[in-house]
């Protein structure tokens, strides 16, 4: 069975106004859980730096901690506190949501299996980003991106 491709989740850190960069290794989830109240947070996914300021964390739907529904969480920039920020820097809200994933059925290719009628959402390197399993009896409808009602 194939996974579904991680999806990255970028957010900035700062300190006072300024990008804070170095500090991935400073870093981690105060808390992650499903939106409806699953701690899943000893599965927290590790954070890395992009630069600038920004970092990420990466996640795929079916795979935990992705995989009873969609996330919240806050990561804490600086979690042994050898930074000192106020409260407002050092507490970053975040969500992981399936969504994110069907946005990408807007941009990316798609195909369908005439058997089953399964559809995968593939990204430009043709990994699989999402499989959308159809249930057996289910009347479906096709949708090509881009074409007028």
């Amino acid at each position: 069975m194939m996974a579904n491709s991680a999806i990255d989740i970028p957010f900035y850190a700062s300190k006072g106004g300024e990008p804070l960069t170095g500090v991935a290794v400073q870093m981690g989830f105060k808390f992650l859980k499903t939106s409806g109240g699953v701690d899943k947070s000893i599965n927290a996914p590790s954070i890395s730096e992009i630069g600038g300021g920004w970092y990420k964390f990466s996640t795929a739907y079916g795979s935990a901690p992705f995989d009873e529904g969609d996330l919240v969480g806050v990561i804490d920039v600086d979690k042994d506190g050898v930074n000192m920020l106020c409260d407002a820097d050092r507490y970053i809200p975040v969500e992981v949501r399936l969504d994110y994933y069907a946005l990408g059925r807007l941009v990316n290719r798609m195909s369908q299996d005439k058997i089953t009628g399964d559809m995968l959402i593939k990204n430009e390197s043709d990994d699989t980003v999402l499989k959308l399993g159809i249930s057996e009896n289910a009347e479906t409808m096709d949708r090509v991106p881009g074409a007028v009602d």
